[in-house]
């Protein structure tokens, strides 16, 4: 009867042991798991402006006043070209249409991408007279910061250096 009660215990013991060392293993996998999670999440916030490269964070490095003024411009010439963006907009949507039709028109999809590009080339042009005219009204000290600015930021940017590299 003893050696029966022995090997009872003996068999709980090491159902436990096989226990203690399972949630041991799932405790170290979800300790792991938060840890990388957490280093992931600041690891991608640490800058806190992912993502701002639009051309009015050009302005950045100048005063709060002079980022002001340049937001202003911008939004000024955005509201004039409106119309263009919607003439680009139709434009593209017109070229899908065509892509996708049952028969291909090579002509129309032609005539409708010089009309989205030539919409966007009027778009970019008052937006860049509207840099310019912007640069003319700051001293030169600020005018390279703002040129340091373009090169990271808008449309000026300089790209990526993996987009440098040739593979």
């Amino acid at each position: 009867m003893t050696g029966l009660r022995v090997n009872k215990i003996e068999n709980k013991w090491l159902q436990s042991k096989w226990l203690i060392i399972a949630s041991l293993l799932l405790n170290l996998f979800l300790i792991g798991s938060i840890a990388g999670g957490a280093y992931k999440l600041f690891e991608n916030h640490q800058t806190g402006k992912v993502g701002q490269n639009a051309l009015r964070y050009a302005a950045e490095n100048l005063s709060l006043e002079q980022q002001r003024q340049f937001k202003k411009t911008l939004r000024q010439a955005r509201r004039e070209v409106r119309p263009l963006l919607a003439t680009a907009n139709e434009a593209r949507t017109e070229v899908r249409k065509l892509i996708a039709a049952p028969s291909f028109d090579r002509q129309a999809v032609e005539v409708a991408l010089a009309k989205t590009r030539e919409a966007d080339r009027a778009i970019r042009m008052k937006i860049e007279v509207t840099m310019l005219n912007y640069a003319e009204t700051l001293s030169a000290e600020d005018r390279q910061k703002f040129a340091d600015g373009l090169a990271k930021k808008g449309p000026l940017r300089e790209p990526p250096i993996m987009m440098l590299k040739d593979n």
